[in-house]
């Protein structure tokens, strides 16, 4: 399969390195403009001065920032599908080494920018139609689906998703390599996003109640479903329903984003440690933290993992989850902010 056409109104092709070679189906489709999305010294490859040109030199890993590409590749393939040569239109193709996982990537990113009608799975899907050989590695997967969740954005840089995602990914690399992170990316120091709907409580140091922590910087996990053990067949019919153990409400831990009163603990570069309240007269041992993650009572594995003990602090609620009317759609409010932030009012994470 040397390249294909993505199935609309777009003279849009998906190939692999290989059809590069093939002049004559690049004439034949009238390709003028080409985005590589590999590494590879092209010099070899014959009336290259031909095509406009746009490289992008990633590897096939699932750790490979691609997301960081999807404007300049998305706005350069709606420009050479507008402006081909002599007034016409032009025809693009995006390629990698087998046409299966970068260039797909690419593609489906342009997708969604132009056509916001397009989910990451209908997009596949519809490249899918032409390549049945389309499967972008689990990372880029991740990066297709954060990049609709920000609505396509033509600042990627500036959206507080992909600074987290970044920031994640250095503290992943961190990790791997045995250390904490060089740097402490505080989320009430971050520019924050909309309001939560919905329940919003506070966390308090039992002992002084200072107020630690409200519900943006919380941690909502869940335990995985645990399906009953079959029953022996002469017995009664076990049930079929997956169901929760009870333990979600007796969880030990709340789980906490990195808050600037953890300043002192976080910047001195260890893997784990105490968290301690911030009130200098209280300085309470509330919980720990432990970069390379921590188990749940739950079972619940949270990484990394900035943890309060429930018995050590108080949860007050702010605002109650409000009566859902049908038809009606819930108000956003409100919340308090933790201590020691810039700002009074906090916005969704």
């Amino acid at each position: 399969m040397a390249l294909s056409r993505v199935p609309g109104e777009d003279e849009l092709y998906v190939g692999g390195i290989f059809t590069l070679s093939r002049k004559n189906t690049l004439a034949d489709t009238g390709i003028t403009h080409v985005i590589s999305v590999l590494k590879y010294d092209f010099k070899d490859f014959e009336d290259w001065e031909k095509y406009e040109h746009l490289s992008i030199e990633v590897d096939d890993v699932e750790d490979e920032n691609l997301l960081g590409e999807f404007e300049r590749s998305g706005s350069w393939i709606e420009e050479g599908l507008r402006k081909g040569k002599d007034d016409h239109k032009g025809s693009v193709l995006v390629h990698c080494a087998m046409g299966r996982s970068r260039s797909v990537t690419i593609v489906i990113a342009y997708l969604l920018r132009r056509y916001p009608q397009h989910t990451v799975d209908s997009a596949l899907a519809l490249v899918r139609e032409a390549r049945e050989m389309a499967e972008p590695n689990d990372g880029f997967m991740e990066q297709l689906h954060l990049y609709k969740e920000m609505g396509c954005p033509h600042d990627i840089d500036s959206q507080p998703k992909y600074q987290r995602w970044l920031y994640q990914k250095e503290v992943g690399l961190a990790l791997a390599a045995g250390m904490a992170p060089d740097t402490v990316r505080f989320e009430d120091e971050q520019v924050q996003e909309e309001s939560r709907e919905g329940k919003q409580v506070e966390l308090r140091c039992r002992k002084c109640r200072r107020t630690l922590a409200t519900s943006p910087y919380l941690i909502n996990h869940l335990p995985k479903p645990v399906v009953p053990p079959q029953q022996s067949s002469t017995g009664p019919i076990a049930s079929l329903d997956r169901v929760l153990p009870p333990q979600h409400t007796a969880c030990t831990h709340h789980f906490l984003q990195p808050l600037s009163w953890m300043r002192a603990e976080l910047e001195q570069g260890l893997l784990s440690g105490r968290l301690e309240c911030p009130n200098v007269k209280c300085n309470a041992k509330l919980g720990q933290y432990i970069w390379q993650g921590m188990k749940c009572s739950c079972g619940v594995w949270i990484c990394p993992a900035f943890s309060l003990q429930k018995g050590r602090v108080d949860e007050v609620v702010l605002r109650a989850e409000p009566a859902q009317v049908p038809g009606s759609r819930p108000k956003a409010g409100g919340i308090r902010s933790p201590p020691d932030s810039k700002s009074r009012r906090f916005e969704k994470m």
